[in-house]
């Protein structure tokens, strides 16, 4: 009971005699289950994700490169101004870093301080007939269900448990 099964598999012939339907398998384990027009479109949004992301670096490349020597051709920077305005950016960015870092850590060593000093939170017992109220059953039949490794539970139209059966 500590640990969970294996799901049974496509094709499983070992519990044919079960009333459970054979699961089908995750489409992320089977990703050729997904429909084609769907991965045309996971790949064109990657790939123009990436494109992005390139993109927005070479600015930055550009700029080390300038750094190290190399001469600054007008075929990439629209203008000068535009480097020196990458340059200021570029000059704020790690004091952006480090006051992140510093809320982060602020947040982490107040949340732990009030989490060490703070009273414990009563967690009241729930009863079987408080549970059974709750759910809106017959405590003796929520007892019953249980008692049973695996159910087979039906949902009204608004999601509400309707009923349930012992499978095993």
């Amino acid at each position: 009971m500590d640990q969970s099964r294996p799901r049974p598999r496509l094709g499983d012939q070992g519990q044919a005699a079960s009333p459970l339907p054979v699961q089908k398998p995750l489409i992320i384990e089977r990703p050729e289950l997904a429909h084609p027009v769907r991965r045309v479109a996971a790949l064109l949004l990657t790939v123009a994700a990436w494109v992005g992301l390139i993109a927005m670096w070479i600015p930055v490349f550009g700029i080390l490169a300038v750094a190290l020597g190399a001469p600054l051709t007008r075929g990439i920077y629209p203008s000068v101004e535009g480097v020196v305005a990458l340059r200021g950016l570029l000059e704020v960015f790690p004091a952006a870093v480090g006051l992140v870092l510093v809320v982060l850590g602020g947040n982490g060593l107040l949340s732990w301080v009030l989490r060490r000093f703070a009273a414990p939170t009563v967690h009241r017992f729930v009863g079987m007939e408080q549970l059974a109220t709750g759910v809106a059953l017959d405590p003796k039949q929520l007892a019953e269900w249980q008692s049973g490794r695996v159910l087979h539970v039906e949902h009204g139209p608004l999601g509400r448990v309707t009923g349930a059966r012992i499978v095993r």
